[in-house]
């Protein structure tokens, strides 16, 4: 276990992450910039990986306390030293168990979710590696649902899916009186096919609003909207 464990180190914090579980990659960063300023409160991060969510939500909300749920118990325990081993232990808790047996005594303010979105795709050699990226252990129907009964009226939640697969997720949306308030979708370049989607929403309905990001420029440079999101937690902006 481990032998493939990188360290990603950002500005505040660093994190181990891989093997058991994905690495980090942009567009979750993308992810936890983007949703910052809408959260408050009591957050729940479900999926949390290694933590990233979880403590770039707490980096920029040093009054929020977050949940941070993981269903597989290796990456659960690299959650859990990662997050001992950050400025934010004392905000975050993380949580080995699957959300759709979470308790929905005490709601959440914000939701946040990086969720597996493959369906229909040949597993994967290692089980760790299936869980995190297939949508077997939550699907959908499972996260709009789990959303459903873990958030506060007018609580806010926000997720990232392929385009297609946030399509079917803003359809269970519908049927489960939840509502989307803001779209992000993501490039690589100007010129690149659509890369991810980010949705904000809440229980309440609004006009929606939809914006684009590219995190790379005409040039192959960074992007000064990348740039800006990213700033406060990338070494690599001075």
């Amino acid at each position: 276990m481990g032998g493939n464990r990188s360290v990603f180190t950002f500005k505040q914090f660093s994190l181990a992450h891989g093997n058991p579980g994905l690495k980090i990659s942009t567009e979750a960063c993308l992810l936890g910039a983007w949703a910052h300023p809408f959260a408050h409160g009591k957050i729940l991060d479900i999926g949390t990986g290694c933590g990233l969510l979880a403590c770039m939500l707490a980096q920029s909300n040093p009054d929020a306390n977050i949940d941070a749920i993981e269903i597989h118990q290796e990456v659960a325990t690299i959650a859990l030293e990662n997050i001992k081993n950050s400025p934010f232990k004392n905000q975050i808790q993380v949580i080995n168990s699957d959300i759709r047996s979470l308790s929905t005594n005490n709601r959440y303010d914000f939701i946040i979710s990086n969720p597996p979105f493959f369906s229909n795709h040949l597993p994967t050699p290692l089980e760790d590696k299936q869980i995190a990226i297939h949508d077997d252990e939550l699907n959908v129907v499972d996260l709009v649902g789990s959303i459903k009964n873990q958030l506060k009226p007018g609580g806010k939640f926000a997720v990232i899916y392929p385009k297609e697969v946030m399509d079917k997720f803003e359809k269970e949306l519908g049927k489960n009186g939840l509502f989307v308030h803001q779209y992000l979708h993501i490039f690589s370049t100007p010129k690149s096919k659509l890369l991810r989607v980010i949705c904000l929403g809440s229980t309440n309905k609004v006009e929606l609003a939809i914006d684009n990001l590219y995190i790379k420029d005409e040039k192959n440079e960074y992007s000064e909207a990348f740039k800006l999101l990213l700033y406060p937690y990338y070494l690599i902006f001075e």
